[in-house]
C-alpha cells in the first residue's frame, strides 16, 4: 500500500491503539482504579521509595545465603499486617523448610505444587489468586527457575524477555511483582557491590522498577555467622532515589531497620 493511501486510511482510524491526546489519556487514566500501594515497615526504605506500587516489577538480589529470602520474608510479613495478600513461588526451599523459617506465620498463598521453566502455568496462577485471593504482591524465588539454563542459547536475551513478560503481568493486573536473583560470585564489601553484579543479564536492571541488593555484615574475618545485613536500593525509577544504604538486623526471624 501506498503512503498517501495509508494516510487516508488511517485518518479516521478508532480502535484501542489508536493515537489520542495527552488529556484523553488522562481522561481514560481518571476511569481506572488506583495503583495499589503499601509499605515495607521498614522506614528508610519506605522514604527513599515511597512504598510499593501496583505495576511495579522490584529485583532483589544478592550474594548466595546473604539474606534475600529472609527480606521477602519480612515484607510478606509487613504486608499480612497491612491485609495485603502475598502469593510465593519458592523454588529454592520444599514447603516445610520455607513454612518453617517464618517465625510467626502470616498468611499468605503458594500453589501445592511447582512447575519450573513454565511462564504460561505461572500466569495461570498468578491470575488464580487475583481472582481467588485478591493478591496484591507476588515473589518468585528465583528467576533462574523460570528458564532452563542448560538449553538456552542466550541466557541474557532470555532473562530479558521474562523481565518484560512479569512487568507486563504486573502492570495489567496491577502487582508488585518481586523477583529474587542471584548475583555473580564476588565477595561484597561494603559500598562496592551494585547492580552490575547481578548474574546472567543486564536485562535485570535495565527493564525492572527497582534493584536491590542485600548482603551480609561480618562480624570478624573468621565468622561466617551474622544477624546484620545491609541493603542497597541501587536505582528507583519513579522516586529518583539512587545508590541508597540502609543498614539491617535480623530481630526475632525478621529483617529490622537498624537505628542508630
Amino acid at each position: 500500500m501506498e503512503l498517501a493511501e495509508k494516510i487516508l486510511r488511517l485518518k479516521d482510524y478508532t480502535g484501542e491503539d489508536e493515537v489520542v491526546t495527552s488529556f484523553d489519556i488522562k481522561h481514560e487514566i481518571a476511569k481506572l482504579p488506583p495503583p495499589v500501594k503499601f509499605n515495607s515497615n521498614i522506614p528508610i526504605l519506605d522514604e527513599v521509595i515511597d512504598g510499593f506500587e501496583g505495576g511495579e516489577l522490584i529485583a532483589i538480589s544478592g550474594p548466595r545465603k546473604s539474606g534475600k529470602t529472609l527480606l521477602a520474608q519480612t515484607f510478606t510479613d509487613s504486608f499480612y499486617h497491612q491485609s495485603v495478600a502475598s502469593l510465593w513461588f519458592s523454588f529454592e526451599l520444599t514447603p516445610r523448610q520455607f513454612i518453617q523459617r517464618f517465625p510467626e506465620l502470616p498468611v499468605f498463598v503458594m500453589p501445592k505444587k511447582l512447575k519450573a521453566y513454565a511462564l504460561d502455568w505461572l500466569q495461570d496462577r498468578i491470575i488464580e489468586a487475583v481472582a481467588k485471593y485478591s493478591i496484591s504482591a507476588v515473589f518468585i524465588d528465583h528467576l533462574h527457575f523460570l528458564f532452563d539454563m542448560a538449553r538456552s542459547r542466550n541466557p541474557s536475551i532470555e532473562i530479558g524477555q521474562i523481565i518484560r513478560f512479569l512487568k507486563t503481568i504486573a502492570i495489567e493486573l496491577n502487582l508488585v511483582i518481586f523477583v529474587m536473583c542471584h548475583t555473580k560470585k564476588i565477595n561484597p564489601i561494603q559500598n562496592d557491590i551494585s547492580d552490575e553484579d547481578i548474574r546472567d543479564s543486564s536485562f535485570v536492571s535495565q527493564e525492572s522498577d527497582c534493584g536491590m541488593i542485600i548482603w551480609r555484615i561480618k562480624d570478624s574475618k573468621d565468622s561466617d555467622k551474622t544477624d546484620r545485613a545491609c541493603l542497597k536500593v541501587c536505582y528507583h525509577r519513579r522516586t529518583g532515589t539512587w545508590e541508597k544504604i540502609i543498614k539491617l538486623q535480623k530481630v526475632k526471624g525478621l529483617l529490622r531497620e537498624i537505628h542508630h
